[in-house]
């Protein structure tokens, strides 16, 4: 059943037959207007201040951030990784 679909994201529960009181929830992002403001924000971002933006991070990767637990040094390692690469808009180490 889906019981959420906007701003480009797609949440679908799913009920597991085996266990009822089970419950997944499936998130779908079409992620190319992502990549595509990503891509305009590398040209046209001044990336020489104290403040930068380093990303711009899909749903799907904040949810597993989320159930991961993920603290300041496990984002450190997912932003610098090349998992993140396409979704970097200052190309700095953090």
């Amino acid at each position: 059943m889906v019981y959420r679909n906007r701003d480009g994201v797609r949440r679908t529960l799913i009920w597991d037959d085996d266990e009822p009181n089970r419950v997944v929830v499936q998130t779908e992002q079409n992620i190319e207007p992502v990549l595509e403001s990503v891509a305009r924000d590398r040209e046209i971002m001044a990336h020489n201040g104290v403040n930068r933006l380093a990303a711009r991070v899909p749903v799907s990767i904040y949810e597993r951030s989320v159930h991961e637990q993920w603290g300041e040094d496990d984002w450190k390692r997912w932003l610098n990784s090349a998992e993140a690469e396409p979704f970097r808009i200052w190309k700095g180490r953090l």
